[in-house]
């Protein structure tokens, strides 16, 4: 059996951050290479997405009229209904993984990722189906307005792709939270995703930014050129991870808000120094 050097005493209250954002910096300072590990264990799950989208930016330049143009954006829809459940299905061992870390609970990350994998990886897959439609969508209807719809009215255009977006960013942040909800609560997937939805709309702003940085760099970076693009795939392959994390504490930090203040003081705060009249409180 593999050993590995464990700390000998917990950690006290006192050496504990006191913020989610705090604790994700003490999280990257302290379990580096952990989360690295994660990366990686995530990024097999990831290969599907990877292939598809490299073939679809070969396939879009090597495309000489709108038909055959739009056949290759069909192709990449479709193709989005298989490689994003297989990423959902990852994902839901990596959550598990920050969750762990989140609560400071301390496992490490090759045997907590194959326990949350074998706990949750249908109810990844669907979500993954679910967020798969809303790419396939997202993509396949923007091109339509984009190249059909713009002469003909523009502002019809506009509209439309603007629709296309805010339902994939939606989707996104549901998907999200529901990943998160799944690893720390036992629930219906029905309510899984309704308390998703609201925490989504509710939090939309704060969320937003988040979105913005992962996965909205990496998004980035694939669509500004070439080399950027395999920049972007470097990133997804060793630090997926981190940006998970920071999803994973931005979830919890709403858990703790909404559901477990009142419902759940046991994991209120859970992995952050308590005060004194916190403790009380709760």
């Amino acid at each position: 059996m593999r050993k590995e050097k464990v700390r000998e005493t917990d950690y006290q209250n006192a050496e504990r951050p006191k913020t989610r954002l705090a604790q994700y910096f003490d999280i990257f300072k302290h379990r580096f290479l952990e989360l690295l590990k994660i990366s990686l264990l995530q990024t097999v799950f990831n290969i599907p997405l990877f292939v598809s989208l490299i073939l679809f930016y070969a396939l879009v330049r090597n495309a000489t009229d709108y038909n055959s143009l739009m056949t290759v954006f069909l192709i990449q829809g479709a193709s989005f209904l298989i490689s994003v459940p297989c990423v959902y299905a990852g994902m839901t061992g990596t959550f598990y993984c920050m969750k762990k870390l989140a609560f400071a609970e301390g496992e490490f990350a090759s045997s907590s990722f194959f326990i949350g994998l074998r706990e949750e990886w249908k109810s990844g897959l669907l979500i993954g189906l679910i967020q798969g439609v809303s790419a396939s969508i997202a993509l396949i209807g923007s091109f339509f307005f984009y190249t059909y719809m713009t002469e003909i009215n523009p502002v019809i255009a506009g509209f439309g792709i603007t629709i296309m977006a805010i339902q994939l960013i939606v989707v996104l942040m549901v998907s999200y939270y529901a990943v998160a909800q799944m690893v720390v609560y036992t629930n219906k997937i029905r309510f899984v995703l309704k308390n998703s939805f609201i925490m989504a709309l509710m939090r939309f702003p704060f969320n937003l930014i988040f979105l913005i940085i992962y996965p909205g760099i990496i998004i980035a970076l694939w669509c500004i050129m070439d080399i950027t693009m395999f920049v972007g795939v470097g990133l997804m392959v060793f630090f997926v991870a981190f940006g998970h994390l920071l999803w994973t504490l931005n979830a919890i930090s709403a858990f703790d808000k909404y559901i477990n203040k009142e419902q759940y003081p046991d994991y209120y705060r859970l992995g952050l120094a308590k005060q004194i009249n916190e403790t009380k409180e709760v």
